[in-house]
């Protein structure tokens, strides 16, 4: 693996979430992800979920991704975009913005994921799940807070939580994840909230995920909600943009 080398840059302000180089921007937005020249591997929306791409962007771009659930959303709704780009990366890191702020009375058993970096090998610990690492919008505080999971070998627990909470501020966040695939002393995934200093993440998990070989795939956007999330928040709009996605480097706000 080379060190350094970025796996995707990615900004809504082009093609829809489909920029190849962070920071640029045209003049319109499009309507949809682009395929197949889009960075994306495409979009996908089930079962009441629903985007649109819109100016302005977050951090200064001409466009954003607003991902939501329609009224009347079922089980199963969802509203995402994939990245198709890693190859078995085992090192691997991502970073995105989001602005949560229309988000209001979460409380109780609201909760809606909003990204997950997954593998092509799923792995019995954790139910046969791809998913290497989830972040997910919970109750807590004023705008929500972020909650970090990650898978384990270990099939008693199957997934283990960050341990830290780290609310969204009201308006765009920042939120940058590490995961690295080893064993019992090397396997690990970080995380930063808002946070620039490299070298002092917010919050560290040390996991043996050596089962999931590397990371594949990655999605952004809604998906895995319950029911009281669907319902309270129905129409609300939680907008992304800036992803970027590296083997090594810190990426930063």
């Amino acid at each position: 693996m080379i060190a350094n080398v970025k796996i995707k840059a990615l900004s809504a302000a082009v093609l829809g979430l489909a920029s190849m180089y962070a920071g640029s921007a045209f003049a319109q937005c499009a309507a949809s992800f682009v395929q197949p020249t889009g960075a994306w591997s495409g979009s996908q929306v089930i079962g009441g979920g629903a985007f649109s791409i819109n100016a302005p962007g977050l951090g200064g771009t001409g466009c954003k991704v607003n991902f939501r659930y329609n009224a009347g959303a079922g089980a199963l709704a969802s509203a995402i975009a994939r990245d198709d780009s890693p190859t078995a990366e085992g090192r691997y890191r991502s970073r995105f913005k989001i602005n949560a702020s229309a988000i209001t009375g979460l409380s109780g058993l609201q909760k809606t994921q909003l990204f997950t970096a997954n593998s092509n090998t799923a792995f019995p610990a954790a139910g046969g799940s791809l998913q290497v690492l989830r972040i997910s919008l919970i109750p807590g505080g004023a705008n929500g807070t972020v909650s970090v999971v990650a898978a384990t070998n270990d099939p008693a627990n199957g997934y283990v939580s960050l341990p830290f909470t780290a609310p969204l501020a009201a308006g765009e966040n920042t939120i940058e994840t590490e995961v690295v695939i080893g064993g019992a002393g090397t396997g690990k995934v970080n995380v930063w909230v808002n946070n620039a200093t490299a070298g002092t993440p917010t919050g560290t998990i040390n996991v043996n995920n050596s089962g999931w070989v590397g990371i594949d795939t990655a999605l952004l956007g809604l998906a895995d909600s319950t029911p009281p999330f669907r319902t309270t928040q129905a129409g609300r709009d939680i907008a992304f943009d800036e992803f970027d996605s590296r083997r090594s480097t810190f990426i930063g706000p």
